[in-house]
């Protein structure tokens, strides 16, 4: 048995703008990529061989599944033309065609099935020809039945057409509902309608409510609650006290605190309502934005990139500092205090030494504006005690016996975000705007955001 997949770029244009990048055979479903849907089906089916056929580009997809290795099915790949009808292709693959019996997948479609139920002798029963379709496409079967069963009345397994943003949505909530153990779901299930994937952060006073299904890389801030038919994408970040329920959260998406969503699809910085089809795009990226990838594995590579940019200033710096110091210390305007900080690291704290300038005189203002209080912070740059710019470095206080939960993500610095966007430096808003710097940043950006902060500092 072989199964051919035939589908046409028409079919799912509707896809591109709500998934830019992400070809559609491999847009989620349940955080499932539609097409692994598929192949688990031709394989319950008795396939051995399965090939894609569209007159669209497939290299996404190629790479993506290979050869069908990982599933244990030959997985090949044909090309189309737009006018091209179902006779033309069978032709155009005829050798794939020639032997055996063949599935033949035809639209953008999706297939209720069970992985439970028994399809590999049925497809073989069934007699060839159409034997379901819907407006959108159809399944037929070519090649003689091996037994002679006949048709059944109703076959198990049936369509459902996605040609637009509400028909995602409402398959999307009909697996969540009522088809969990009908598929191959990704994640772990230690308890039912409940899938979780890999390095997923969820604090005590968070709540989960069943069913949902949660990927991989998720952080799931304090007092958030993720209600019921709701799903969460990989690489996110639901931010405290937000609320997710009924909805959609895709790949690469941060939600920010305090927010609502409600039977609505959040795809980067677009929230989308599935039943009209309208989406609003969110101007304040502290509310829902799309998430680089790049943060995860960019550690390193930030951590090379503040070094050279800690280097630079202290070349800049070290002239002014051996001159003015001296002078502002013998004028009482230079103080120095040692205290104890917190890493971010469980049980490890940081020892600094920070600098106040009294800025009242001309030279006190000059050595502030030059940020010379920073300079001797800059060393710990080098040796990765700080970063060159993150959160303001919170102290170790008997008030605060240990980083409090709202800190998630806390990376203490010479300069913090917050100064870099003139927001107050302590309090609510600046850990909004350090909070979300955490998570968006990347070494590049750090670098425009330190040049911000010596600007500000500098006015």
């Amino acid at each position: 048995m072989k199964t051919l997949l035939v589908i046409k770029k028409q079919e799912y244009e509707w896809l591109i703008d709500l998934f830019p990048g992400v070809h559609p055979l491999l847009v989620p479903i349940c955080n499932k990529p539609f097409i692994e849907f598929l192949v688990d089906f031709a394989i319950l089916a008795g396939s051995d061989a399965l090939r894609i056929v569209s007159d669209g580009v497939l290299e996404d997809v190629e790479h993506y599944c290979e050869n069908g290795s990982r599933w244990g099915v030959e997985i090949s790949y044909g090309s189309m033309r737009p006018a091209d009808d179902m006779h033309t292709v069978i032709e155009k693959n005829r050798r794939f065609c020639l032997e055996g019996r063949v599935i033949i997948i035809s639209g953008f479609l999706f297939i209720r099935y069970n992985k439970t139920s028994e399809y590999a002798s049925l497809f073989a029963s069934l007699p060839s020809g159409e034997l379901l379709s819907c407006p959108h496409g159809s399944i037929s079967l070519t090649g003689t039945s091996t037994t002679k069963t006949g048709t059944p009345g109703t076959l198990p397994f049936s369509l459902a057409a996605l040609d637009s943003i509400g028909k995602y949505y409402e398959l999307s909530m009909e697996i969540l509902s009522t088809g969990l153990t009908h598929y191959v779901i990704p994640g772990y299930s230690s308890e039912e309608n409940c899938y979780i994937g890999r390095n997923v952060v969820i604090p005590k006073s968070a709540e989960i409510i069943k069913p949902v299904i949660i990927g991989n890389n998720v952080q799931i801030m304090t007092n958030s609650i993720i209600d019921k038919n709701s799903v969460i994408g990989s690489n996110v970040i639901i931010d405290r006290e937000s609320v997710i329920s009924g909805s959609i959260v895709i790949d690469n998406t941060y939600i920010g605190e305090h927010l609502e969503v409600k039977n609505k699809i959040a795809a980067g910085n677009l929230l989308i309502d599935p039943q009209s089809g309208t989406s609003i795009v969110m101007e304040d990226p502290h509310l829902l934005t799309a998430m680089s990838q790049s943060r995860v594995a960019g550690a390193l590579l930030r951590r090379i990139v503040h070094a050279v940019g800690a280097t630079f200033l202290i070349v800049l710096q070290l002239l002014p500092w051996l001159l003015l110091r001296p002078i502002l210390g013998m004028q009482g305007k230079w103080k120095r205090k040692r205290e104890q900080y917190y890493t971010g690291l469980p049980g490890k704290n940081v020892t600094l030494t920070n600098t106040t300038i009294a800025c009242t005189g001309a030279l006190s203002a000059f050595a502030k504006a030059l940020s010379l209080d920073r300079f001797t912070l800059l060393f710990n740059v080098l040796i990765g005690k700080l970063a060159l710019i993150g959160n303001l470095p919170l102290p170790v206080t008997p008030a605060i016996p240990r980083l409090p939960n709202s800190h998630e993500g806390y990376r203490p610095a010479v300069f913090s975000y917050a100064e870099a966007e003139e927001w107050p430096e302590i309090g609510i808003d600046a850990e909004i705007v350090e909070h979300y710097y955490a998570v968006h940043s990347d070494p590049l950006k750090d670098i425009a955001m330190t040049q911000k902060a010596l600007f500000h500092r500098t006015h």
